[in-house]
């Protein structure tokens, strides 16, 4: 007999799985130190798997650091079963476009759907920022890039553009929504990186706990078919859940088709936000979601020369003070594109719990100033310890928007 859980690459073909209502794909990268928190967080999508109708697939990819196991590909059964599907024959790089574009590929192939696909963006991430294949052998102490750290070796947002493009072009894959449950990736540069790959992009701008999402109730709001009801729940069950010590995470949904408006409407303001920036910087009390200090994004102590992925609203909207006007078209076109979200007040990044968290309370959050996705703004103090201003050329939106011929 011929079962599906074989790894011969020609069994897929002779099974002709019977297709989904709607597959949602978990890409569980952790063959890093987010490993520990990978089991506790698979109970969580077993029990949340229990809720949803039979008519559905739930699959995961997994690749932990566990050394007697290979990468593998699972579907959690409608009774919260891990059934395995595909089992790699080696270890290799979950981060590496090309892997990751064969890993989807498979589970698609293995878990067809009717209507449309969803995914999940499982493990660390630091926004758009830009990185070599290689960074230090010591992970904990190297700045954090982009996705999915394996073996040192990071994927940049670029890459997972060009990678979701071929999904598209070859499978005729456009996710209805991507969710990342990983620190900062509701930012306006990675959203317009991505903008033809899904419908919808759900993230928080914020570094995140390492327990991640309340996977129990997230679960059955990822096979919610009213796109709406969908995008709310996944939002207001993720902001439900507090951090280990009270707080709760900001998190917002971006429409994609709207970026394009959003990008021109940007284009159009920029010039009268830079003229209100000073060149080194805009002072304390803004809301930000990243720093680094001293390359290590670990420190407990933040340093003001390492602050970036500033709120994108409450800079704009602090720079045009003096028009208003503009400032009220940017926003009509800033609300078509973010089209919910939850605003916290008090949050904490902590990464292993055990080791301490720090808390992002050196601002005043408060509703007309929080957006719920951040922007990076070029500025001379990052010259000198960030490449930053040098990244932001590689990415879509800094030539959306002309930041080039604002002399940046």
């Amino acid at each position: 007999m011929v079962t599906s859980c074989s790894k011969d690459d020609d069994d897929s073909a002779t099974n002709s799985p019977e297709p989904a209502r709607r597959t949602v794909i978990i890409y569980m990268a952790g063959d890093n130190n987010l490993s520990s928190y990978m089991q506790s967080d698979l109970n969580e999508i077993k029990t949340g798997r229990t809720l949803v109708d039979k008519g559905e697939s739930l699959v995961v990819f997994i690749d932990r650091t566990a050394t007697n196991e290979n990468p593998f590909i699972a579907k959690i059964t409608e009774s919260g079963e891990l059934e395995k599907l595909y089992e790699y024959d080696s270890e290799f790089l979950s981060s590496a476009p090309e892997k990751m574009e064969e890993v989807l590929r498979r589970c698609v192939e293995l878990c067809p759907a009717t209507e449309d696909y969803g995914l999940v963006l499982w493990g660390h991430a630091s926004g758009w920022f830009i990185e070599n294949d290689s960074v230090s052998s010591n992970v904990r102490n190297a700045p954090r890039r982009a996705y999915g750290v394996d073996n040192d070796v990071w994927l940049n947002i670029p890459s997972m553009r060009v990678m979701f493009n071929n999904l598209r072009t070859t499978n005729n894959i456009k996710w209805k929504f991507i969710f990342s449950d990983c620190c900062n990736m509701q930012n306006i540069e990675t959203a317009y990186e991505l903008k033809d790959a899904a419908d919808y992009l759900i993230a928080s701008p914020a570094e995140i706990p390492g327990m991640g999402a309340p996977y129990e109730t997230i679960v059955p709001a990822l096979f919610i078919h009213n796109d709406q009801q969908m995008y709310e729940a996944i939002c207001d069950n993720y902001f439900a859940q507090t951090d280990i010590k009270g707080g709760h995470l900001p998190i917002s949904v971006i429409r994609t088709d709207k970026l394009d408006d959003l990008a021109a409407a940007t284009a159009h303001v920029l010039p009268a936000v830079t003229e209100n920036l000073s060149h080194y910087d805009f002072g304390r009390g803004h809301i930000y979601y990243f720093c680094v200090v001293k390359g290590d994004s670990w420190s407990i102590t933040y340093n003001d020369r390492y602050k970036a992925l500033y709120d994108m609203n409450d800079i704009i909207r602090w720079a045009t003070a003096n028009d208003t006007e503009a400032y009220d078209i940017w926003r009509g076109a800033f609300d078509q594109a973010v089209i919910y979200k939850h605003m916290s007040t008090f949050w904490h990044a902590n990464y292993l719990e055990k080791s301490g968290s720090k808390s992002f309370a050196d601002f005043t959050m408060t509703e007309e100033a929080y957006g719920g996705v951040s922007m990076f703004f070029p500025l001379e103090k990052y010259n000198t310890v960030t490449t930053f201003n040098e990244d932001i050329k590689k990415m879509g939106w800094y030539y959306a928007v002309g930041w080039s011929s604002l002399g940046w």
